[in-house]
């Protein structure tokens, strides 16, 4: 990701994992992808956070393209883990909050068939 994040650049989740749904992409990679995207998501949503998380939104996005590519998931999941830690210590302190978005986010993507 080359230019500046934008609140236009927020990830279609529903589309994105229904996609790869029909592609047989892994359920446990999937679960990673949309917590990620449901980051994004919501720093894209204020401006404010775009200035001051500009990094952390390139590392997610490379991190999606390397469960999307052919990275190794035991190189991928510390990245998820960073960046789901980064989120709750300075963007989102209401870690159940994010887990309550996750978990409706992933019934109503994987649940309904």
């Amino acid at each position: 990701m080359n230019s500046k994040p934008s609140p236009h650049q927020k990830i279609i989740l529903a589309d994105l994992i229904t996609e790869l749904k029909a592609l047989k992409f892994p359920k446990v990679e999937l679960v990673d992808i949309l917590s990620i995207g449901i980051i994004i998501n919501y720093i894209l949503s204020d401006t404010q956070l775009i200035k001051m998380y500009t990094p952390l939104i390139k590392y997610a996005y490379q991190t999606i393209s390397d469960i999307l590519g052919d990275a190794l998931y035991y190189y991928i999941e510390p990245k998820v883990i960073a960046i789901e830690d980064e989120f709750y210590k300075n963007i989102c302190s209401d870690k159940r909050r994010f887990q309550n978005m996750l978990l409706e986010e992933m019934g109503d993507l994987f649940i309904e068939q």
